[in-house]
């Protein structure tokens, strides 16, 4: 650290750069977890989750790690809005949504309400983006995807874009 005196004001300039890029005042980067992606070759099911739950539920039952896609808060903050996980028995497919429209779908599908994953953004803040659901009719399986990767990665098994659920902070924010 330097110290310096200009117009009677010490100042600190620290000579370390931060390892994550800068966030916004309100948000601090302990706050955030990852949102972590999980697949299953038997079910041919996507998973995505942000608990400690989720993640031994996912090894549990046969998925495999995949890579973080985003980062959430734990816990809710001033205008963010749930991520919820639903699960359908019938489909074998875990749906994760923030929206009231993923919300109603899940219900009229037959999915039932398993857990808040964390918290996301409604509407674009600074340094977020969007957390979008993919949906294969051939697999009846649900992507929630935040990387480019994963995009592409749905786009090419031949899901079809639905609507953005959210908005996020990308996954070096929390790594």
């Amino acid at each position: 650290m330097f110290i310096f005196l200009a117009r009677n004001v010490f100042f600190a300039i620290y000579f370390s750069l931060p390892l994550t890029p800068m966030l916004t005042n309100s948000v601090n980067a302990q706050e955030l977890v990852p949102l972590e992606l999980y697949w299953s070759h038997q079910r041919e099911d996507n998973f995505v989750t942000a608990t400690p739950e989720g993640g031994n539920s996912a090894v549990e039952a046969g998925y495999n790690y995949v890579r973080v896609e985003a980062c959430v808060f734990s816990k809710q903050h001033p205008d963010t809005i749930p991520l919820n996980l639903y699960w359908s028995d019938q489909r074998g497919d875990n749906f994760t949504t923030a929206t009231s429209a993923g919300a109603q779908s899940a219900r009229q599908a037959g999915y039932t309400f398993a857990r808040t994953e964390g918290y996301v953004y409604p509407k674009k803040k600074s340094n977020t983006i969007p957390l979008n659901l993919y949906w294969s009719d051939q697999r009846g399986d649900n992507f929630t995807t935040a990387t480019s990767v994963g995009a592409q990665s749905a786009r090419q098994a031949g899901y079809t874009f639905a609507r953005v659920e959210g908005y996020v902070y990308p996954a070096n924010m929390c790594q």
